[in-house]
């Protein structure tokens, strides 16, 4: 059963002319969009067909006080997509599953996102002098921070094999095969 709450069908309503944009501004059709969305996602990331239906994601949605939170408050921002309800996987590595779902604003969740690409595009490196092993990095970018850089073009260089050293280092990839070819224009 939909709540009734902060009169959601009236606004949507006042707001919306197209039968179609009405129902998607409604708690069951904006969920009903969303599950669609999250299934393609799911299916597109290798991780198959959501283990939920239609019917399972609104019930847990609707036992959410999260989600009638956050319903309540895109509503009342006018429909601002940075507080549309969105479902954020606290795990990025797997799919949607409701033991690895909440709740958040379209906007957090998108900034999340960013982090968490960020995060998977780091490359451990391996930092030498004269052949001698002396530590390793969890990126190129925290290796141009200890060596106070400002840029992170000539580590790069040093990786790629277009330079030997850089402030007397040598630096390789922990796993060689993230070497990434150098292009040869």
């Amino acid at each position: 059963m939909v709540p009734k709450y902060r009169a959601w069908d009236e606004r949507a309503r006042k707001a919306f002319s197209n039968t179609t944009d009405i129902y998607r501004h409604k708690p069951k059709g904006m969920l009903s969009n969303l599950y669609h969305k999250m299934n393609h996602r799911n299916k597109k990331n290798g991780y198959g067909k959501l283990p939920f239906t239609l019917d399972e994601f609104k019930d847990w949605a609707f036992s959410s006080d999260e989600f009638l939170y956050l319903f309540d408050v895109w509503v009342q921002s006018g429909y601002s997509k940075k507080f549309k309800p969105s479902v954020d996987r606290k795990n990025p590595y797997k799919g949607y599953q409701f033991d690895n779902m909440q709740w958040m604003f379209w906007y957090n969740n998108y900034q999340k996102g960013i982090n968490e690409v960020a995060t998977k595009k780091r490359k451990p490196i391996l930092m030498y002098k004269e052949g001698a092993y002396l530590g390793k990095f969890k990126s190129i970018e925290d290796a141009r921070e200890f060596l106070g850089m400002k840029s992170n073009g000539d580590i790069v260089m040093v990786l790629q094999g277009k330079r030997d050293k850089v402030k007397g280092y040598t630096f390789i990839y922990e796993n060689p095969e993230l070497l990434e070819p150098a292009n040869e224009n």
